[in-house]
């Protein structure tokens, strides 16, 4: 191998990391643990424990190449690696600092730094003991380590809580806006602050030669933080009032940032105190709640977190040699720190929370949120191994254990706290406490473009507000359901607005009251849509979910992904509303033309239902479609007729209804055959017209596919049910 070839050797490395951390990150999520899990196994996976250890051949000429017979390649490949990691976790701390927001503090003061001083204090003191224990045992192949600075890093590591980590899991548990994910994160901001002063005083310890470097590092390491919040805080607010002027963020003020980033980094590393600690502070320093925040977040994450980090998990495996743990007394030690971290953490924490009045439940909940380390303790466990602090053995341990405490948050707190325990918000708690509407309509709305004619097919089902100030009215719920940044998690103000004023819903909300509709908005986060779209439709008491349809990027099916989801979980009536043309209808045209495909299911009586109430509140005529298979000699069936007469019999308001019976053998056929003279088609979900949700979405759906008019495909409840809409729904097709 010639040094020409080392781009490929690295363009390699980088595709086969990138792509790796990718696929393992996807199928840890698959079993409910953060996708930075994954990425931190797949990362170990590519290093000597698992890769070198099964292929060595592979690892060799993939991650070091300069190791194999006749190469020319003189220095270590991996060190480009190495380059890049540390840039990428430069920017990562920085995204970090940027997250932390005072406001966090904001009414839960006394307790968050209670617990979370607890939660710092606690294992700070068992991570030195331990050293006691561990430092004559692990650390006598290196005498040049002091004791003094093994304690302190052994305490400081023990100490961390990874905030970012943290996030994801409150987010993907829906914990963000529950009492208990708002106290977590204050805590976990607090600890991140404390823990990064602990790591660059100890840092400054190990680096300093006797006490007169000593201190020197901790004089400048003060004029240094001076200088930041009172220089370099006001510089960037002033840049903070050029955006909000300009409202856009250039390219000269991202260079000039990034420039600060890095400077930032350069001085802390130049006095003493490690170049990380200088990212993460002027993150810290920069003007929080701010539109320039969100923006920069914007600019900086996705590079930062997909590219740079996965190649630092990779770098750290390639650090990891599990192999070193080799004796049962050392894997007796791994289990020893496993154990003291979580009593530290884990039980320090919990005691805290409970001696500040909250309950077991709660306080074990803080626990275990806060003994989650994650990405923080990878980056700390390098920067103990590059200064000489810990050694490649303890690394492993401490590699494992941050594996192990990271990996048993989600389980754990999926046992402790189940979803039935909190709530979705507030708009949908003020939702259940309302009487129950005599017809309510809830309306998820995806795209903001959507929400015009989800709006006018809703107004027709509800109807004008009553005369009669005894009879409820209908009303329309508006439901919008997105999945946040990690900024907007972690930073009060640019959390999603009121649902008001939410921009995804501001169309509908219009026409809603163009058309006179009560209408309750609903906004917030979540993970799941289609678990919180049940949870809402159950939480408001809903008759009908009408489910807005978007051409899915595979395929041409309607009935499946996310919508086969919502028909599965939900216990309220369902309609999947594919607009065609009936949004656009001009006022002039006369009323709207319904025909109604019938074949007898619970299905077709819930689209003769709600043809009966478009026709009343629209003045809609309704075309009754009974498709028979042909037979000799057969009279025309009775049922149906028995159906329309029930369902279309209002003699205060009549609609205007044919029954029209059809001998085909193609079912699906005769009604795509009628549809081009109709405005709107309301059909069941059933495999007589090839309509039936399906899980994969990959089955044709030949109406859904072939009508040129508008169609709202309905499912009939099934009240017999036992699960709750959030957690125990069967899987079973509908």
């Amino acid at each position: 191998m010639h040094g020409n070839d080392l781009i490929l050797v690295l363009l390699t490395q980088v595709v086969l990391i990138l792509a790796l951390s990718r696929v393992v990150g996807l199928l840890f999520r698959k079993f409910r643990q953060p996708q930075v899990v994954g990425e931190m196994v797949a990362g170990i996976a590519l290093g000597p424990s698992l890769l070198g250890w099964v292929a060595p051949k592979v690892f060799a000429y993939i991650f070091r190449p300069d190791t194999l017979p006749g190469a020319t390649i003189h220095s270590d490949p991996t060190e480009y690696l190495n380059v890049l990691s540390q840039i990428g976790v430069i920017f990562f701390l920085f995204l970090v600092g940027l997250e932390l927001d005072p406001k966090l503090l904001k009414n839960r003061g006394h307790t968050a730094i209670v617990i979370s001083h607890v939660s710092i204090v606690a294992p700070f003191l068992l991570g030195a003991s331990l050293a006691l224990y561990l430092y004559p045992n692990l650390f006598n192949a290196a005498p040049h380590m002091g004791f003094t600075s093994v304690a302190l890093f052994m305490g400081a590591s023990m100490s961390i809580t990874a905030f970012p980590v943290l996030a994801r899991i409150l987010n993907e548990r829906n914990l963000v806006k529950t009492n208990v994910g708002a106290l977590a994160i204050t805590c976990a901001a607090v600890d991140d602050v404390t823990a990064w002063c602990m790591l660059a005083f100890v840092v400054g310890i190990a680096k300093a030669n006797g006490v007169g470097p000593g201190i020197h590092t901790a004089i400048y390491a003060i004029v240094y933080v001076i200088i930041m919040f009172f220089v370099v805080r006001p510089f960037l607010r002033r840049i903070q009032v050029v955006y909000d002027r300009q409202g856009k963020l250039n390219q000269g003020v991202v260079a000039l940032i990034f420039l600060l980033v890095l400077g930032s980094a350069w001085t802390t590393e130049a006095i003493g105190i490690h170049a990380l600690f200088g990212a993460f502070l002027l993150g810290a320093v920069m003007p929080k709640g701010t539109q320039l925040v969100r923006t920069l977040m914007e600019k900086v994450e996705d590079f930062t977190v997909i590219f740079l980090l996965p190649i630092f998990f990779a770098f750290t495996g390639l650090r990891t040699q599990i192999g070193l743990i080799d004796r049962p007394e050392l894997w007796i030690d791994t289990l020893l720190i496993i154990a003291v971290a979580c009593m530290g953490k884990w039980g320090g924490s919990t005691i805290a929370g409970r001696a500040c009045g909250l309950k077991w439940r709660e306080a074990s909940v803080i626990g275990v949120l806060m003994n989650t380390r994650g990405l923080m303790e990878l980056v700390i466990l390098n920067i103990g191994l590059q200064e000489g602090v810990i050694t490649p053995a303890v690394f492993a341990m401490m590699v494992i254990m941050a594996l192990t405490t990271t990996g048993l948050t989600t389980p754990v707190l999926h046992w402790i706290y189940p979803a039935r325990l909190f709530g979705l918000g507030e708009s949908v708690a003020k939702a259940r406490k309302e009487k129950k509407a005599a017809f309510s309509v809830l309306a998820p709305v995806s795209l903001p473009a959507s929400g015009v004619s989800l709006a006018r097919l809703a107004a027709m089902l509800i109807g004008p507000p009553p005369e009669d100030p005894m009879v409820e009215p209908g009303k329309l719920f508006a439901l919008h359901l997105k999945r946040p940044t990690e900024l907007e998690l972690l930073t009060p103000d640019l959390r999603d607005p009121s649902p008001a004023d939410d921009p995804a819903l501001r169309p509908l909300l219009s026409e809603a009251r163009t058309l006179d509709v009560p209408t309750e908005p609903i906004s917030f986060m979540t993970r799941d849509v289609a678990a919180d779209i049940a949870a809402v439709a159950a939480g408001t008491h809903a008759s009908l979910v009408i489910v807005g349809f978007h051409k899915p990027v595979i395929g041409m099916t309607i009935l499946g992904g996310t919508v086969n989801r919502v028909l599965r979980l939900c216990r309220a009536d369902v309609a999947v509303f594919v607009d065609r043309g009936l949004a656009e209808r001009p006022a002039d045209a006369g009323p709207p033309r319904l025909l109604v495909p019938y074949m007898g299911s619970r299905h077709d009586h819930l689209a003769m239902e709600l043809a009966a109430r478009i026709g009343r509140h629209a003045k809609a005529s309704v075309t009754v479609l009974h498709v028979v298979a042909p037979a000799p000699g057969m009279e025309p069936p009775l049922h149906a007729q028995t159906a329309v007469t029930r369902i279309f019999q209002d003699p205060t308001q009549p609609t205007p209804v044919e029954l029209r019976v059809v001998y085909d053998a193609s079912p699906a056929g005769a009604v795509t055959g009628a549809a081009a003279d109709f405005d709107l088609v309301i059909i069941g979900v059933a495999d007589e017209w090839g309509l039936r949700s399906h899980r994969f979405g990959w089955r044709p759906e030949r109406i859904a596919q072939e009508s040129p008019t508008s169609l709202l495909i309905v499912r009939k409840s099934d009240l017999a049910r036992s699960a709750t809409p959030r957690t125990g729904v069967p899987n079973r097709s509908v």
